[in-house]
C-alpha cells in the first residue's frame, strides 16, 4: 500500500513521461488511461527499478521490444552485474559502481541499483 506522499510523487513526478520517452521515443503506441493506471499501480520503487533496468539495457546497446503496457506488465527487472563489461573499468574509476552481493554472488552494481534493491556492499 502506497503512502499519500508516494501516490502524489508518482502522479506529479512525470515518471510515466520519462518511461515513455525511453521505451517509445517515436510515439508509435497510444497513451491511454489503462497505461497510466497500470503505471500508477507500480510502487515508486518498482517504477524506478523498471526504468533503470531498461535504461541500462539501452546503454549496453540492447533493444527494448514491446508496447509500453506489455513492458510494464511483463518485465521483471533485476540488477545488472557490470563485471566483464567494456565500460566497467570506467564506471569503477568514476565511482559509479561498487562490489555488492545479489542472490548470494558478488558483482559490480551501480549505486542506484544497490540502493533500489537493498544490495549488501562488500567492504
Amino acid at each position: 500500500m502506497d503512502t499519500l506522499d508516494e501516490v502524489l510523487s508518482k502522479r506529479f513526478s512525470k515518471s510515466l513521461v520519462a518511461f515513455l520517452k525511453l521505451v517509445d521515443p517515436e510515439r508509435k503506441y497510444q497513451v491511454d488511461n489503462l497505461l497510466g493506471r497500470t503505471w500508477d499501480r507500480l510502487s515508486i520503487s518498482e517504477q524506478r527499478k523498471l526504468y533503470l533496468y531498461l535504461l541500462y539495457r539501452k546503454w549496453r546497446g540492447l533493444d527494448i521490444f514491446g508496447e509500453p503496457y506489455l513492458i510494464i506488465m511483463n518485465c521483471h527487472p533485476v540488477p545488472f552485474n557490470w563485471n566483464g563489461m567494456a565500460m566497467c573499468e570506467t564506471l569503477i574509476k568514476e565511482g559509479k559502481v561498487l562490489i555488492a552481493k545479489y542472490h548470494g554472488s558478488y558483482g559490480y552494481y551501480t549505486k542506484d541499483e544497490i540502493a533500489l534493491y537493498g544490495l549488501e556492499i562488500k567492504i
